[in-house]
């Protein structure tokens, strides 16, 4: 084997080994003529592997060189805007197979990591896993007051092993560009590095922990959730210790199939975690949402959150409303909102494919057929066609949508996800106009009560001069330019009143829109704040019609 390019840095021993195993599955994949421009020696043999796709290929190499590979390709099976949809969904096949370590070296890491003996932590422990992966294996125990609970043990060595595997990740990424030019527009270093932060938050069971405990402050006013209890004395870094619920997977119950309000809440439940909370499930497949005997819906597994920042948050209530209201150019803006365009973005054509997309969505809705995960898909294929990417975030949403959809669909084949968003737009809108307050939005309210205190103290003067020039026939307003051009003083006096003819308008959407929404407080069931809106908006445009026909400019 030639030592590959590795561009003024070495790698160890171990690197190395794992570079020319990686090198051998590649070989053996069809691949070898990449094996040698990496510098592989005599890797150019004829290819034996049985014909299959690349897709397909990739697939089996990277389940052929264990845990950290397969955790790798469920990752990019997430991106379907970097990706093409065979190679995703060839990716989302991928298997975590593991067989199940001795009980032995379970209890011996729970004694290390808590520094108790698992006979003074549990009452009982069995020492048959319930469940085994990559990562780690699962136990069920009871506490000493009866509790039952499930331990979870992480696999010996694996934050070694993976630890070493990302270091090979990143050579790669280095690498495989040189070898396959096609490559370098995907920005493999960036991809190793989303996935190393996501696979370590996996391998910290302490974050975990801290997930579900955020999940379950979040569902605090939702009687309808159960998460789980974290017992923190018998939880560290390798070993989750929660509370074990008796409930069962909902699509494997053909009782629930007719469950229509269980579909509804579930769907309901992802919506206000996403918009109002800002924190989802980021996994919501039926092995992590299971139902309780006394109708309560249980979450498991809190590896993976999806948490969204403000401005994608409200990229998100843009989109979900753009596609309600058929605005091909309203979902484009809110779409590039939640990622970025290069500079080979041709607008107008992306908005345009927007349209044809929405047209063909909303004839699939009136036949019955529609899927609003399916209609999310086909953007994010029309953004990677026009060269856009997503944030991590908003992609780990986009494929938590999917999985919830086709939760709710299973329980409900008739399940309309449009009218479920219709049903909660005036839900969003409320909570977009008038969020909860907290210290900081107190505080700038406070910040605007005493600047309107300031702007009331001197209002009377202002006004009683404003009124002495209108009663002398003046203009209220006197508007200099240095230049003097008579051009450039009609712009300026035509600026003017565009500007103030925007206001008006905007107060009076802004109201049509709390009217609608029912939102703020009431008087005899009206929005006071609307009726508020539409009082100004006349009051400034009476103002501005009195001006205008005084000056004979009209």
């Amino acid at each position: 084997m030639n030592e590959p390019g590795f561009h003024g840095d070495r790698a160890g021993p171990g690197e190395l080994a794992r570079l020319a195993a990686i090198a051998r599955v590649a070989i053996a994949k069809g691949w070898g003529r990449y094996a040698e421009r990496l510098g592989f020696a005599g890797a150019a043999t004829p290819d034996t592997a049985p014909p299959a796709s690349d897709a397909r290929r990739l697939r089996d190499a990277l389940e052929e060189l264990g845990p950290t590979f397969v955790k790798f390709g469920q990752i990019l099976s997430q991106r379907d805007d970097l990706f093409p949809a065979e190679l995703v969904s060839e990716l989302r096949g991928l298997q975590d197979r593991a067989g199940s370590f001795p009980a032995e070296t379970a209890r011996r890491i729970i004694e290390e990591d808590t520094g108790r003996a698992v006979a003074d932590l549990f009452a009982s422990f069995d020492d048959q896993p319930m469940a085994a992966a990559s990562i780690a294996q699962v136990h069920c125990a009871t506490l000493a007051d009866g509790t039952p609970v499930i331990v979870k043990v992480q696999r010996p060595g694996i934050a070694s092993t993976v630890e070493g595997d990302i270091a090979v990740l990143r050579r790669l990424a280095k690498l495989l560009p040189v070898a396959m030019p096609s490559l370098r527009t995907f920005n493999l270093a960036e991809l190793v590095d989303e996935f190393a932060a996501t696979l370590r938050g996996e391998l910290d069971f302490e974050q975990e922990a801290r997930n579900a405990e955020r999940f379950a402050e979040a569902n605090r006013e939702e009687p309808l959730v159960f998460v789980p209890k974290i017992f923190r004395e018998a939880t560290t870094r390798r070993v989750l210790t929660m509370e074990h619920s008796p409930g069962h997977r909902m699509d494997q119950d053909a009782d629930l199939a007719g469950h229509l309000e269980i579909a509804r809440e579930l769907m309901r439940l992802f919506l206000t975690h996403v918009f109002e909370h800002g924190l989802f499930h980021a996994d919501p497949h039926p092995g992590n949402i299971f139902l309780l005997p006394d109708g309560r819906i249980c979450f498991h597994d809190f590896g993976a959150i999806g948490e969204l920042s403000p401005r994608v948050q409200e990229s998100l209530r843009q989109l979900f409303l753009a596609i309600m209201a058929r605005d091909a150019g309203w979902v484009a803006s809110a779409y590039l909102g939640m990622g970025g365009a290069t500079a080979e973005l041709d607008r107008a054509a992306f908005t345009r494919d927007l349209a044809v997309s929405l047209d063909r969505y909303y004839r699939a809705s009136e036949l019955g057929r529609q899927s609003f995960g399916a209609i999310l898909q086909e953007f994010i294929s029309l953004g990677r066609k026009h060269h856009i990417r997503l944030l991590r975030e908003t992609t780990m949403l986009v494929r938590a949508f999917a999985e919830m959809e086709s939760l709710v669909r299973k329980l409900d084949p008739q399940f309309s996800s449009l009218a479920a968003f219709q049903a909660y737009s005036g839900r969003l809108l409320k909570h977009a106009f008038l969020p909860e307050m907290g210290v900081g939005r107190i505080a700038q309210a406070y910040r605007m009560a005493s600047t309107l205190r300031e702007v009331a103290g001197e209002a009377p003067i202002t006004l009683r001069r404003l009124m002495g020039r209108l009663e002398r026939g003046e203009p209220l307003f006197d508007i200099r330019h240095q230049s003097g051009g008579s051009l450039e003083r009609h712009l300026l006096h035509a600026s003017n009143r565009l500007a103030f003819a925007l206001i008006v308008a905007s107060i009076v959407i802004g109201s049509a829109i709390l009217l609608s929404a029912h939102a703020g407080p009431h008087w005899e069931e009206l929005p006071l704040l609307g009726i508020a809106g539409f009082v100004i908006a006349g009051a400034l445009g009476m103002a501005w019609a009195v001006l205008a026909l005084r000056s004979g400019k009209l």
